[in-house]
């Protein structure tokens, strides 16, 4: 192991102990407080029993002093039941601790890849690039530095990874690269504030309780049932109001024997009017309060992050921006107190004896409605805002874990310029275990970058690890390398061609497909990247070197940076073509007690060795 690999190991491990032993710090108060809870389930049991057994007693022996401790065990237990509940709270924090920080622990080495957030569901035919560079989809980027728990910040973390496959037009390259580098300071500021970032991974736990599409059904039927406004005339409230104090007026009276033959049956009259009433409007009270019904799981997690983000201080201006608009026309984490109490007012309902109570009592479904309807008319306007301000919250989070999982990690520079830059130092596949990855530096001043090597050298890997850190740097995160000077270029690849028997596409075909768009791209003068692994690797060798020879050329544009890796030889000749401004570059593999190894390094020039014939004799297929 080299020195590189120690410091990589030891920051690795330092990193990995950290979480640890927070993590079991957690399991040790989850401890503590799991006893405790017992302890108490078992107390507010015991009191419960003594309390109902006073209160027999003394019932049917009209012994009044009995029922003083029997009210007073029960206020005790009524009290115990808070206290659990309030245990039970921590409990779920702390079990949500731990699946934070176990994630982080599984990101040093391979157990990330069973994450369940892949972003599969990204993956498109129109940004074919996120397969070949395995930003989408198992085993992908997405699924190794997403954070989110919610579908706004799942989708804009999806969408900022994809900027790499737009166009950056000159007249609006100015404007994307001034948004990458706010995003930029906003993750440097969200990579130093660890504890902070934690505690919103924590608070947004349980949102992954439900899944991407449920999540998504049940916020569309909350925001449609937004647009519809419950009016009440004035009428109506009045009834609303003087219903219920009537009712609770002749039912007091009632039991102080005043009238009694009068308010009794005034009493149950109202009360059986009310409850009618509650039951004619029950079709269109569940139909209108069935979405803050969904919602009920989910207001409380969002308030608590509201109310996060809003005591947080921020420097950077895009964090602040976020920040005032949590605060704009409200604070955010007041109207999700107000929406909260309001979905347990009708949670409440779906308790059938609830129910009866409170209808008949107080018309509590109409009391819901109107409340429902206020805040419509308060907040409609105004929560999408604040969910896509918490989405890109997580997101930019999301682009700083490389910092915390990763030595080696910067923010690139994104520089304006007229031609294409690209500049890295000690760039690695982020993917790939650390202490296992070899950083490689490349300085490209050429429009061409033809690279040759042995099977299993490491070109296809190196490729992958310019196209995949790119990506992380149009979005604005942290990319695996020393460091990364960029400018902006839309990003083609051409890597992991597959046929399609269904459409009758060969190999050889789909790379054509993928290079033709290249050349389209090329002729916009858009400044671009191109990724070509292997190139024309479907056909024949004397086709493949002709066809080859000529798309380089077309590419080889003063607007276009074209990456190939090939096995054939005669490419690397195009160097001395003066018409096109090409450079050789070669990963080499060396031979060690009949064993083949590579240094997967990085260099000048044009390979002059092969290892198939090796590799088959490995294989036993030649002797």
């Amino acid at each position: 192991m080299n020195n590189v690999e120690l410091i990589d190991e030891n920051h690795k491990q330092s990193k990995y102990i950290m979480y640890k032993k927070y993590y079991e710090s957690c399991q040790k108060k989850l401890d503590k407080l799991t006893l405790a809870s017992n302890k108490v389930s078992l107390f507010r049991g015991v009191t419960f029993a003594i309390a109902g057994l006073f209160l027999f007693i003394g019932y049917y022996q009209k012994n009044l002093i009995l029922l003083v401790p029997a009210f007073g065990l029960g206020f005790n237990f009524l009290a115990l039941i808070f206290y659990h509940s309030k245990l039970e709270e921590e409990q779920a924090y702390l079990k949500d601790s731990q699946s934070v920080l176990k994630e982080y622990m599984e990101r040093f080495d391979d157990g990330w890849k069973s994450f369940p957030m892949d972003g599969a569901r990204y993956l498109s035919d129109g940004f074919l690039e996120s397969r070949d560079l395995d930003l989408f989809g198992k085993s992908s980027l997405y699924q190794y530095i997403c954070t989110a728990s919610t579908i706004w910040g799942q989708d804009q973390l999806a969408l900022w990874l994809s900027l790499s496959g737009k166009d950056f037009p000159k007249d609006s390259a100015s404007q994307v690269s001034h948004e990458i580098k706010s995003r930029q300071q906003a993750v440097e500021e969200l990579a130093q504030k660890t504890e902070f970032c934690m505690e919103l991974e924590i608070l947004a736990r349980r949102l992954r309780d439900i899944e991407y599409d449920e999540s998504r059904k049940i916020m569309d039927n909350f925001f449609r049932a937004l647009e519809t406004g419950n009016h009440f005339p004035v009428i109506c409230r009045i009834f609303l109001r003087l219903f219920p104090i009537l009712t609770l007026t002749f039912l007091f009276f009632a039991l102080l024997g005043v009238h009694r033959h009068l308010t009794m049956p005034l009493f149950f009259l109202l009360e059986f009017t009310q409850f009618m009433s509650a039951c004619l409007g029950l079709y269109w009270n569940n139909k209108a309060l069935s979405p803050i019904y969904q919602m009920n799981k989910t207001i409380t997690p969002y308030r608590k992050l509201f109310q996060l983000l809003e005591r947080e201080s921020f420097d950077s201006p895009c964090l602040r921006d976020l920040q005032k608009t949590l605060l704009k026309n409200g604070v955010a984490s007041v109207a999700l107190k107000e929406l909260e109490a309001i979905a347990d007012s009708v949670c409440a309902r779906h308790n059938i004896y609830a129910f009866l109570l409170y209808n008949s009592l107080f018309l509590h479904d109409y009391y819901c409605m109107e409340r429902y309807g206020k805040w419509k008319e308060n907040y409609r306007d105004s929560l999408e805002s604040w969910l896509k301000v918490l989405g890109n919250a997580k997101a930019l989070i999301s682009l700083s874990v490389i910092c915390h999982t990763r030595k080696s990690h910067c923010l690139p520079e994104i520089v304006d310029s007229k031609h294409p830059v690209l500049k890295v130092s000690n760039i690695r596949h982020p993917l790939l275990n650390e202490s296992a990855a070899v950083g490689n530096d490349l300085n490209l001043t050429h429009c061409t970058c033809i690279i040759t090597g042995s099977n299993m050298s490491g070109k296809t890997t190196f490729m992958r690890s310019i196209g995949i850190n790119l990506a992380l740097a149009y979005a604005g995160g942290f990319c695996t390398a020393s460091s990364l000077r960029v400018s902006l270029m839309k990003l083609c690849t051409s890597i992991r061609t597959v046929d399609d028997v269904n459409e009758g596409i060969s190999t050889f075909y789909a790379e054509l497909l993928r290079i033709k768009k290249m050349i389209e791209v090329s002729r916009k003068q858009i400044p671009m990247i191109s990724l070509i692994d292997e190139i024309y690797k479907g056909t024949n060798s004397k086709d493949r070197i002709f066809a080859a020879k000529e798309t380089i050329q077309t590419l080889s544009k003063p607007c276009a940076f074209t990456l190939v890796t090939t096995h054939d030889f005669e490419l690397c000749d195009l160097e001395n073509d003066l018409g096109i401004d090409a450079k050789n570059y070669y990963f080499k593999e060396y031979y060690k007690e009949d064993k083949i190894l590579f240094d997967y390094k990085l260099r000048d020039g044009r390979c002059t060795t092969t290892n198939a014939r090796y590799l088959l004799r490995m294989a036993g297929i030649l002797k």
